[in-house]
C-alpha cells in the first residue's frame, strides 16, 4: 500500500522536476521598464522568466458525452527572475510604477468529467499580455459563479498576444491540486517591442507552468464529507471550478519545449499508476 506521505513526496518530486526542467538554461531577454511611459527610474535588465499568480474559473461546456471545458481568468505577473533569483523591483519597477498581467480564455478537452486525477489537453487559447501604467488595476479572483477578471484603471498597454496552442496539459492531480503546462505561440505588439528590447526579433514561443494545492480550488460539487464530499466542493459531480493562487512562471524560446511537457506527463502517469496499485 502506498502511503499518503509517499504520494505527497512523489508529487513534490514531480513538481520539482518540472520546475527544474523549465528553469534549466532558459533563454534570456532584455526589458526596458522605462518604455511606453511605464517608469522613469527603472534600469534596463536581463531576465529569463516572469513569475506570477493565476486565477481562473473553469466551467463545463460539454453535452454529457463530450468532456469539454472553458477557462476564463488572468495571470498577475508579480516579478521577473534570472536563474531562479528574483530581480529587485528597484530595478524592474514592477508593482511600483506599473503592473504586468495577462487575460485569457482557454478551452480544454478531457478524457472524462473533470475530477481529482483527471488530466486534460488544452485545445485553444486566446491570451493578451498587458502593462498597467500606475499599477492601479483591481484583480478580481474567480469564484464558482464568476470568471477571474481585471478591472482596469486608465489606458492599458498591450505588449503581446497568444493565439495558438502547440501542446498543453492541465487538470486536477490526485491530491486535489490544479496544474497546467503549456506551449504556445507569442507575438509582440509595437509597444511590446519597446518593452522587450532583445532579442530582436523576439522569441516566437512562450512556455508556462503553473500549479497549486487543493487549498486553491473551490468547486460546486458535494461539500458534505459525511456523504463522500469535500470541504472545497471538489468531489462528486461538479461543473465549475474556481482556481486561485496558482503560481508559476512564463518563459520564452524560439523552439517549443516538449521535454518539460513530457517529464510532467510521465510524472502524472506514474502517480496514476501508484493510485491504481493502492486501490
Amino acid at each position: 500500500m502506498i502511503s499518503t506521505k509517499t504520494l505527497r513526496s512523489l508529487t513534490v518530486g514531480v513538481v520539482m522536476t518540472v520546475a527544474a526542467a523549465a528553469a534549466h538554461a532558459l533563454p534570456t531577454f532584455t526589458v526596458n521598464p522605462n518604455s511606453n511611459g511605464l517608469a522613469t527610474q527603472g534600469s534596463t535588465f536581463t531576465a529569463d522568466a516572469m513569475n506570477g499568480v493565476s486565477s481562473a474559473r473553469i466551467s463545463y461546456t460539454g453535452n454529457g458525452s463530450t468532456f469539454t471545458y472553458t477557462g476564463v481568468g488572468f495571470i498577475d505577473y508579480t516579478a521577473f527572475s534570472l536563474n531562479d533569483t528574483g530581480i529587485s523591483a528597484a530595478i524592474t519597477r514592477t508593482n511600483f510604477d506599473y503592473g504586468i498581467y495577462a487575460t485569457f480564455t482557454q478551452t480544454f478537452t478531457c478524457g472524462s468529467f473533470l475530477a481529482p486525477g483527471v488530466s486534460c489537453s488544452v485545445s485553444s487559447i486566446s491570451l493578451s499580455l498587458w502593462a498597467d501604467p500606475g499599477n492601479d488595476n483591481k484583480y478580481n479572483k474567480a469564484t464558482v459563479n464568476n470568471d477571474g477578471t481585471v478591472t482596469t484603471v486608465g489606458n492599458q498597454v498591450l505588449l503581446g498576444t497568444v493565439n495558438q496552442v502547440l501542446a498543453g496539459t492541465a487538470g486536477i492531480n490526485i491530491l486535489g491540486g490544479a496544474f497546467q503546462n503549456l506551449n504556445t505561440d507569442f507575438a509582440l505588439t509595437d509597444a511590446g517591442k519597446l518593452f522587450f528590447v532583445s532579442p530582436d526579433p523576439f522569441y516566437q514561443f512562450a512556455f508556462s507552468a503553473f500549479n497549486n494545492t487543493s487549498q486553491g480550488l473551490t468547486c460546486n460539487g458535494n461539500t458534505n464529507p459525511a456523504t463522500g464530499g469535500a470541504a472545497n466542493g471538489c468531489a462528486g459531480a461538479f461543473t465549475a471550478v474556481a482556481i486561485n493562487n496558482e503560481s508559476g512562471i512564463t518563459d520564452f524560446n524560439n523552439v517549443p519545449e516538449p521535454a518539460s511537457l513530457a517529464i510532467f506527463g510521465i510524472g502524472l502517469l506514474g502517480l496514476v499508476g501508484l493510485r491504481r496499485r493502492k486501490s
